[in-house]
């Protein structure tokens, strides 16, 4: 008989968000071409070549508050190439986010980008044409449990749409964010969530009768990989419906981020 065991959580009331630069081949780089430690310093240059950089640039961003990232919550990663006067006909893109010569957390694509052997994350064959000079892409990071602190690299190519590899611009970069010091109690308000039948079969039913507003609702399991990552609203309080039949006999831990 399988037992799905879901393990209830804090709710945490903000959102956050994030983003990654990328690589400039139609389809997407090959795995290892981020510009990181776990690319050995690979990029697109690996191929293509081109000029100095001169307006060119790659920004990450994301929705990690000021005071760092929680374990086991999911963040949006966004990775921006501008051209600046430069201009560019195409552009590419790969992330990673690391932390001392390993992978950190897991990625989940975003609309626009796909992942190539789990840990790296570049454009589609339908998100390399910018506008007006400039191409963002953004996917999903959950911090998992581990480091400190991680970096996101990410190596963006701005091509001349030559078809060919010659004259493309490359530009990378890396941002550090840092994991939450500061205590549960400081950063979230404690909200009754309810699991039932706890452990399960096929249906599980949660209920937190205190989170009446709009968020999301993840559930990861002991390794920190998403399994379930859906928008949460004010009707699901009273008790929200989750079909499990076809997870992995685990112990999961149910997470509701609200906005307000």
């Amino acid at each position: 008989m399988k037992n799905v065991f879901l393990k209830p959580a804090l709710a945490l009331f903000y959102l956050a968000l994030v983003s990654y630069p990328a690589f400039t081949n139609k389809n997407g780089p090959p795995a290892g071409k981020s510009g990181s430690p776990m690319s050995n310093g690979q990029t697109c240059y690996s191929c293509h070549s081109g000029p100095s950089v001169t307006t060119q640039g790659v920004s990450i961003t994301s929705d990690i508050p000021s005071d760092g990232y929680l374990d086991n919550t999911t963040y949006t990663i966004t990775v921006t190439s501008d051209a600046g006067t430069a201009g560019m006909a195409r552009a590419g893109f790969e992330a990673s986010v690391e932390k001392v010569g390993s992978h950190q957390g897991s990625l989940t694509a975003g609309s626009g980008t796909q992942l190539t052997q789990t840990n790296y994350v570049t454009q589609t064959s339908s998100s390399y044409t910018p506008t007006n000079g400039v191409m963002s892409w953004s996917f999903a990071w959950n911090s998992g449990t581990g480091s400190d602190s991680v970096t996101v690299y990410a190596s963006g190519l701005f091509a001349n749409g030559n078809n060919q590899n010659s004259g493309d611009a490359l530009v990378t970069s890396a941002v550090e964010f840092k994991k939450s010091h500061v205590s549960i109690d400081e950063t979230t308000s404690l909200i009754g969530l309810t699991a039932t039948p706890n452990p399960v079969q096929n249906v599980l039913r949660l209920a937190a009768p205190e989170a009446r507003g709009t968020g999301r609702l993840n559930v990861v399991d002991a390794l920190g990989r998403i399994i379930l990552d859906s928008p949460w609203i004010p009707a699901d309080a009273s008790g929200r419906l989750l079909d499990v039949s076809t997870w992995p006999t685990g112990i999961y831990t149910a997470n509701i981020l609200l906005s307000t």
